[in-house]
């Protein structure tokens, strides 16, 4: 029996954020899918009950943390899938998801990636997609100047957001899978951005809602996770743009990043540290900044790699 799609949900701790993923992907499913739970090394024990609660679930157990692409990839290698779908640990899918999915890689033979309109748990919409990023895109605070929303009718964006992604097998065996040098964060831009070059269509399809927590990944680590987006964009610049548009980023956004520390420092003085948005911009920049300082250490980061 051909399998239709390969769900693969992404984990590192947290059963029952887990568990409503997996009860929200079982119900979208039926016997032409499989269900494949990649464990980023849980401390947590949430995989193993998982097991004990779904035994027919397949587990693929790492022994360290992998990071989210690398994570993915294990599960797409074990697929047998025709298409796959992606997903964090941290939402829930719509029951029509897998079959609305299906008719549009159908329907659409050059649609490599899709993804449905990210919400909050409360159904307010989360950005889910941008534009193809150009050079102004990168510099921190001309970017924003863009303040186009996502499309509300399926169409062809740039780049996606991660959180459940479906995508085509025959993508994948043309431009490859994740790339492995991101650790956590880009992995997803990248993905779209290659997809792109190589003809093949990134889609947001809106009428599909799919509730996300958001960094709950990484809510615990907040000085770790800052860094790694940090570093995870340096290593995004390196591969996407040429050697003096890279240093011409680095020219522009390191300086913002001091400007934006003096800012937000003072700001977190003039409120006595009462506004809790403006104080972690602060600890944003402060530590990215002493990161930068030390010569970018290795060990710096999320945890447990």
């Amino acid at each position: 029996m051909e399998i239709r799609f390969t769900s693969i949900i992404v984990h590192r701790n947290g059963f029952e954020r887990l568990k409503s993923a997996l009860d929200s992907l079982i119900k979208a499913s039926d016997l032409l899918d499989e269900i494949i739970i990649v464990d980023n090394a849980s401390t947590d024990k949430s995989a193993h009950e998982i097991s004990n609660h779904y035994p027919k679930v397949r587990i693929i157990y790492n022994n360290s943390n992998l990071g989210y692409g690398a994570a993915a990839n294990r599960g797409i290698m074990s697929g047998s899938g025709k298409y796959f779908l992606i997903c964090n640990n941290d939402i829930l899918v719509p029951s029509n998801i897998l079959n609305d999915f299906e008719k549009l890689f159908i329907k659409a033979s050059k649609a490599g990636i899709i993804s449905g309109q990210q919400t909050n748990f409360n159904g307010d919409i989360l950005r889910t997609s941008m534009k193809m990023p150009s050079l102004l895109s990168e510099f921190d605070g001309v970017g924003r100047i863009d303040h186009s929303k996502d499309p509300k009718k399926i169409a062809e964006v740039g780049t996606l957001r991660g959180a459940c992604l479906g995508v085509r097998k025959e993508m994948i065996e043309e431009i490859g899978a994740f790339d492995e040098d991101f650790f956590f964060y880009f992995e997803d831009t990248e993905w779209c951005i290659r997809a792109n070059k190589n003809n093949w269509k990134v889609l947001l399809y809106p009428d599909i809602k799919v509730p996300h927590v958001g960094g709950s990944s990484s809510g615990e680590f907040f000085n770790e996770s800052r860094v790694e987006f940090y570093r995870s964009r340096i290593i995004y610049w390196k591969k996407i743009y040429p050697r003096f548009v890279v240093i011409l980023l680095q020219m522009w956004n390191i300086p913002k990043l001091f400007l934006d520390f003096v800012f937000y420092t003072s700001a977190t003085f003039i409120t006595f540290g009462q506004n809790t948005r403006i104080k972690k911009k602060m600890i944003d920049r402060t530590v990215v900044l002493l990161w930068l300082t030390l010569g970018k250490p290795k060990n710096w980061g999320l945890p447990k790699k």
